[in-house]
C-alpha cells in the first residue's frame, strides 16, 4: 500500500486546509462531545424533546402492578423467571 493512499484515506480527520488537527484541537472536540453527552433536559431526558403518552404510561403502570401482584410471595429466582418471561413477551 502506498503512503499517498494512506494519507488520502480516512486514517485521520483532516482540517479543511488539509492539515492534521493538533492535540489542542482534539482535546477541545473531545470536551465538546462530553458536554453534549451530559446535557439533559429538565425532565432528565437526553437531548430530545419528550412528551409522555398517557396511554403508554398507564399501560406500563398496569403491567408493573400486575407483575408485583404475580410475584408477591415468590423468592428472587422465581420473580426473576417471571420478569424474563415478560421481557420475552414484549420483545
Amino acid at each position: 500500500m502506498k503512503l499517498k493512499q494512506l494519507l488520502e484515506g480516512y486514517a485521520w480527520e483532516r482540517n479543511s486546509d488539509g492539515s492534521l488537527p493538533t492535540l489542542a484541537d482534539s482535546t477541545t472536540k473531545h470536551e465538546q462531545n462530553i458536554k453534549e453527552q451530559s446535557e439533559f433536559d429538565e425532565d432528565g431526558h437526553f437531548g430530545i424533546p419528550f412528551e409522555h403518552d398517557n396511554a403508554v404510561v398507564h399501560a406500563f403502570n398496569r403491567v408493573v402492578a400486575s407483575y408485583r401482584d404475580a410475584t408477591k410471595g415468590m423468592d428472587g429466582d422465581q420473580a426473576y423467571s417471571v420478569s424474563q418471561q415478560l421481557a420475552e413477551f414484549f420483545t
